[in-house]
This record gives C-alpha cells, structure tokens and sequence, in this order.
C-alpha cells in the first residue's frame, strides 16, 4: 500500500519542470501531516524530501520555505469548510440545526486537524504565524456556531456581554473538543460532541 502511495507521489514530482505550474496532490498533503503528527513541527526538509523519495531541490520547487510547507498544509486541511452566508427570509423560516449540520459536513477530519495541533506548544513557538492561522479557521467556525444561537427564532435577544460570553464559551469549548487526547479516553467524536453542545446551549439541561 505504502509502495503505491510513494509511487504515486514519484510520478507527481517527476513531472516537476514539465508545466509552468507545479500540482501538489493529495498524497503529498497526506506525507506532510504524518510527519507533523510524528515529529512536530520539527521535521526537517530532508525528512519529507526522504518520505517523498526525491530531492530536496524538489520540495523546495513545491514550497519555497518550511514555514509555507506548513501554511499551505493548514489551508489544505480547511479547504472543504464552507463558511457561506445564510440569509433567510424571516426568523420563522431559519432552521438553524440544518446549517449546523451542514457546517459539521463541511468540517474536516478531526483527525487531521489533531495531527497538526498535537505539537501545539512548539508550533506556537517556531511558527507563530501559522499558529495564529489555524487558530483563526477553529475561531471562525465557533464564530459561525455562535451566530447560529443569535438568528434563532427559539432564542431570545440576548445582550451585547451575553453574546460575547457565549462566543468565547464555544469557541474555546471547540478548540478543547478538537483534541484527540482529550474525547478518545472520554469515547466521544468531535461531532457528536458538538451536536450536544449546541442542544444544550438552545434547548437548556432543565427538565
């Protein structure tokens, strides 16, 4: 299986020099989150040019420096989040559990996610940018959650503190939740956890 993979990624980089614009697929994205998830944001450029089985020259046509190998991965594991806005016609017609759903879908593989948050401390230090790029994507989409709350018909007018407390509320609540070390041990998923949350959030816990 893996023989096939990096056969693939052989004939992928071998085209290099052949276009005028390079193709990263997949596979490649795939190489770069392993090794994140193994060594950190650590790994070196030899590292991956080894894992890709090509040169080091070759990585560096596909990404001029690490810190991009690592920007461009983060926009990778986000690409198929849809944050589009929803405009109903009136409140009575919003139903805000069918745009959760759809956010949830839209939402990429905790899985990926955790590989690139797990070394969370040391990607913090050597690359703050990218940090603070990962941390925006999880922020938007505890933003967008939040709004849902705001355009229900079901919730009341909440005030400007009581919006800002329930923001920061989910939103960190989500960055915790995208932790694998954190739901595996408690047997929950991201999504489900998410899902409850929200269902507490609108509907109470109060008999």
């Amino acid at each position: 299986m893996l023989n096939m993979v990096f056969f693939g990624m052989s004939q992928l980089v071998s085209s290099i020099g052949k276009g005028d614009e390079m193709r990263i697929n997949d596979e490649i994205y795939a190489t770069i989150l392993h090794l994140l998830e193994k060594k950190g944001p650590t790994f070196t450029t030899a590292e991956l040019a080894a894992e890709l089985q090509v040169s080091k020259r070759t990585v560096y046509k596909m990404f001029d420096s690490k810190e991009m190998i690592i920007d461009k991965t983060i926009d990778y594991v986000f690409k198929g989040i849809c944050f589009g806005e929803y405009e109903p016609s009136s409140r009575a017609q919003f139903y805000s559990d069918e745009v959760l759903q759809k956010y949830l879908i839209d939402f990429p593989s905790t899985r990926q996610v955790d590989k690139i948050s797990k070394h969370a401390q040391v990607l913090e230090k050597r690359y703050p940018r990218q940090w603070r790029k990962l941390n925006t994507y999880i922020d938007e989409f505890g933003k967008k959650i939040c709004e849902l709350f705001i355009v229900d018909p079901h919730v009341r007018i909440l005030t400007a503190t009581e919006k800002k407390v329930l923001l920061i509320t989910i939103q960190q609540t989500i960055r915790k939740l995208l932790l694998s070390s954190y739901l595996a041990p408690k047997d929950l998923n991201f999504k489900e956890a998410v899902n409850s949350l929200y269902n507490m959030l609108l509907h109470g816990i109060a008999c």
